[in-house]
C-alpha cells in the first residue's frame, strides 16, 4: 500500500468528518466498499489530488489498484464529502455520507464520459458542425466536479473539448465569441448545452512557460503580454468575481489546519494583507499566468482559458501573473531567466498602476498558490507550503515598503 505523508494522515476537520475518513492511512472505507461491491479487492490506493474547503467540502481523487471483479486493474476514483453532487453513488462511513464515482463518470460533468469515448466524441463533433472522421481522445486536465479538458486528434487539425457544468457552458461560448474579435483566443466550434461541452480550435505555439524554460526560446516583448489584459471588452455579466485579496482568508483557514506550525505566519499575513480596498471594477482575464499564453517566434499567438473572464480589480491580472512567475522561479530550470522577465513585466505595470497594489496582489496570489503542494500531495508538501507562505510574506513586505 502506498503510504500517505504522515502529515496528511493527521489532518482533521471538526466540522467535516469526511476529511478523516478520506485521508486516513488505511484504504478509505467508501473506496473499499465500492470496489468490494463489484467483487474486487483494493491492492493499492493513494490520493492524486485533494481539494478541501474547511467546514464545507473535500474532494479526493484516488488512483486505485484493484484485484478481481468488474473493476480489476488500475482505476481512477473520486470521493466527495460535504457538498456531494447529485448522481454520485452515496456510501455511508462511520455515520457520514460520502459520494463516489469512477472517472470519467462525473455526475457534475455529464459531458466528460462522451468526450473521452472516441466514437461518441467523433459523433459529437459532427453534430457541432466539425466532422473529423476517426479520432483519438485524451484527458489533459481534470478538476473533479468542476471542469475538464480533452484533446482530440484525428484527420484534421487538433481540437480540444472543454467540459464544464452545463449551466456554465453557454457563457463560456459567449466569452470566446466576444474576445475573438480583439484577442487570439481559440475559436469556439460549437457547444452542447445539455452536456456542458464545447469544442475549441487548437492553436499553434508553445506556452510562455515553455519558452522561458528554453534558454534559446524567443520571448514576446513584455508590453505585448501586458497589453493582453490592459483594455479588455466589457464582459456579458455585471456580477463581479472575488478578487485575489478576497480569496486569501479561505486559504488561510486551510493552512491553519494542514500546517498548524505556520498558524502564526498565516495570521500575520492575513492581518497585514487586509481587506479589499479597490472599489473600481474593470474587465479582467481572472486567471492570467504564463501557461495561459501561447508564443511563437517571439510573438503572442494564443490566449487560453477565458472561462474566468469577467469583472474584477485592475491589479488582479498583473498580481496573479507576477505571483505565478515568482513561484515558478523557485521550480524553474532557468530561474534567472524567469526572474529577469518578471522584472521587465513589473517595470511596465509599475508605470501603469499603483506599485503597492500590484505587489500586494502578487503576495495574495502566491499565498493562494501555497495550497498547491498539499492539493497534489508532493513528497514534502508541509515544507513546500511553508516556503510558499514565506515567499508571499516577502512580497507583502515589499508592498508595505
Amino acid at each position: 500500500m502506498t503510504p500517505l505523508h504522515p502529515a496528511t494522515a493527521r489532518v482533521a476537520d471538526p466540522d467535516l468528518p469526511a476529511v478523516a475518513i478520506l485521508l486516513s492511512e488505511a484504504v478509505p472505507g467508501p473506496v473499499a466498499a465500492v470496489v468490494e461491491e463489484t467483487g474486487g479487492a483494493v491492492i493499492d490506493c493513494h490520493p492524486v489530488t485533494v481539494t478541501w474547503w474547511p467546514g464545507t467540502s473535500i474532494t479526493v481523487r484516488f488512483t486505485v489498484t484493484v484485484e478481481g471483479g468488474e473493476l480489476a486493474g488500475l482505476q481512477d476514483l473520486v470521493a466527495v464529502g460535504g457538498r456531494i453532487p447529485d448522481g454520485a453513488l452515496l456510501v455511508g462511513a462511520d455515520g457520514t455520507e460520502v459520494g463516489v464515482w469512477r472517472v470519467p463518470h462525473d455526475p457534475a460533468l455529464p459531458g466528460l464520459a462522451p468526450a473521452l469515448d472516441d466514437i461518441r466524441a467523433a459523433r459529437l463533433l459532427t453534430d457541432l458542425g466539425s466532422p473529423t472522421g476517426t479520432v483519438t481522445t485524451r484527458l489533459r486536465a481534470y478538476r473533479p466536479g468542476r471542469r475538464a479538458v480533452v484533446s482530440v486528434s484525428g484527420e484534421r487539425d487538433g481540437i480540444y473539448l472543454k467540459v464544464l457544468r452545463p449551466k456554465k457552458i453557454e457563457q463560456l461560448h459567449h466569452h470566446h465569441k466576444l474576445l475573438a474579435d480583439v484577442l487570439p483566443v481559440p475559436a469556439s466550434l460549437g457547444y452542447a448545452p445539455e452536456l456542458g461541452l464545447m469544442a475549441l480550435q487548437s492553436l499553434p505555439g508553445r506556452t510562455l512557460r515553455d519558452a522561458l524554460e528554453d534558454p534559446a526560446g524567443e520571448l514576446p516583448a513584455p508590453t505585448e503580454v501586458v497589453s493582453l489584459v490592459t483594455d479588455l471588452p466589457a464582459p456579458p455579466s455585471d456580477q463581479p468575481m472575488a478578487s485575489i485579496i478576497e480569496k486569501a482568508p479561505a486559504f488561510a483557514d486551510l493552512f491553519r489546519l494542514v500546517v498548524p506550525s505556520e498558524a502564526a505566519a498565516v495570521d500575520r499575513f492575513v492581518e497585514q494583507l487586509g481587506e479589499e480596498d479597490d472599489e473600481d471594477l474593470v474587465s479582467v482575464h481572472g486567471d492570467f499566468y504564463e501557461a495561459q499564453i501561447l508564443t511563437e517566434g517571439g510573438r503572442v499567438v494564443g490566449f487560453l482559458d477565458v472561462d474566468t473572464f469577467g469583472l474584477g480589480r485592475r491589479g488582479d491580472d498583473p498580481g496573479v501573473m507576477l505571483g505565478h512567475l515568482a513561484l515558478w522561479e523557485t521550480m524553474s530550470t532557468q530561474p534567472a531567466r524567469v526572474r529577469a522577465y518578471a522584472r521587465e513585466l513589473l517595470a511596465v505595470w509599475d508605470r501603469l498602476y499603483d506599485q503597492r497594489d500590484i505587489r500586494r496582489r502578487a503576495a495574495a496570489a502566491i499565498f493562494t498558490l501555497a495550497s498547491g503542494p498539499f492539493r497534489v500531495q508532493t513528497l514534502d508538501w508541509p515544507g513546500e507550503t511553508a516556503s510558499r507562505i514565506a515567499l508571499a510574506q516577502t512580497w507583502l513586505d515589499s508592498a508595505r515598503r
